[in-house]
């Protein structure tokens, strides 16, 4: 039985530990120049859509891009599209469905 507990004990303080280093090196080779805009173009089916939005969310999650939001243009899209963004947009606070319109009121904010 104790072989079993070290091994568990062993496995979690391997995970523990990378999750530290991971998080340390996150914060150490963040760059926080200017807020930027990741800007999504409509895709072509509901297949891509979901996987392009969940695409640029790890990319935002996981700091590999300098954007602090990610911005799905609404183009008139279809409605399965539309539901299937609106979605993936909810699930994640930093990705947002707008139409042209709306982002043209944005940028002149």
């Amino acid at each position: 039985m104790n072989v079993i507990s070290a091994v568990i004990l062993a496995v979690l303080a391997v995970i523990g530990a990378s999750t530290v280093i991971k998080a340390f090196s996150q914060w150490l080779f963040r760059v926080r120049e200017d807020c930027s805009v990741l800007l999504i173009t409509p895709v072509d089916s509901a297949e891509n859509a979901e996987m392009v939005l969940r695409s640029a969310a790890s990319r935002l999650k996981w700091g590999r891009s300098r954007s602090d939001c990610a911005v799905c243009l609404d183009c008139d899209i279809d409605d399965e599209t539309r539901r299937i963004c609106e979605t993936v947009c909810r699930e994640y606070g930093f990705l947002r469905l707008m139409t042209k319109e709306e982002l043209r009121e944005e940028l002149r904010l």
